[in-house]
């Protein structure tokens, strides 16, 4: 195929994220980072309503080099280079997603791979040796298939907190020159039967929401048992 399917790569992660969910009756919530994607470095977040983390998407693993295009983002990674506090902060909760080409039962089939921003993004392979970064190459030590993602997430062993992520976010906001601090997010309404959604002027705002919520994920459905018939008894 020769065009890009970056957003069929998002939604088709986002549904799978969902059904894992809610197989094991749990809670994901996701927004669009819409427009501010050009200063945080990301297009999506996604919580579990106790940890959170963001997600820069691209359709295939070339399409990384495309962040040398965006100046922010070079001036980013050498911040990240000498900034320890905010290096470590960064690998827990900003991550960088692309598809890739696999085969399943003799059939191609793309899945979704995962590396922290920096590990994949902040290097001299990407940025050119005159970037003057610390890293010549990706480092692939953290990365993951979508679906160890996933099981991670949902465990709580990955992302960070809302008061860590806020203040992760609300100083990427403030690298601008125009002083602006914390992001605006549009939620779906998930307990209804029209379309709702709800405004949050920041992280903390979608948070006190979440935590006020009575809103409960449907629960798991039991699977049957292999070899089994749940329907009346055949005479």
């Amino acid at each position: 195929m020769k065009r890009k399917h970056e957003q069929s790569v998002i939604d088709a992660f986002s549904k799978y994220m969902e059904q894992r969910a809610l197989d094991s009756g749990r809670q994901v919530t996701r927004c669009s980072l819409d427009g501010q994607d050009t200063v945080l470095g990301a297009d999506y977040l996604f919580t579990n309503h106790t940890k959170i983390l963001m997600v820069e998407f691209k359709y295939e693993k070339s399409d990384i080099k495309h962040e040398v295009r965006k100046s922010r983002r070079l001036k980013l990674c050498r911040i990240l280079d000498v900034e320890e506090d905010w290096r470590s902060l960064s690998l827990e909760c900003h991550y960088v997603g692309w598809s890739e080409m696999e085969v399943v039962n003799s059939a191609k089939r793309r899945g979704v791979n995962f590396n922290a921003y920096y590990s994949e993004v902040c290097n001299q392979h990407i940025f050119g040796e005159e970037s003057g970064l610390v890293e010549e190459n990706p480092n692939h030590g953290p990365m993951l298939k979508h679906k160890h993602l996933v099981e991670d997430f949902l465990s709580g062993n990955l992302g960070t907190d809302f008061v860590t992520f806020e203040r992760y976010t609300d100083w990427l906001m403030s690298l601008e020159d125009d002083g602006e601090s914390g992001i605006e997010l549009i939620v779906d309404h998930p307990d209804g039967g029209e379309l709702l959604m709800m405004e949050f002027s920041s992280v903390g705002d979608l948070k006190n929401w979440l935590d006020s919520t009575s809103y409960e994920p449907p629960k798991p459905k039991s699977k049957p048992k292999p070899g089994g018939f749940s329907g009346p008894g055949m005479g």
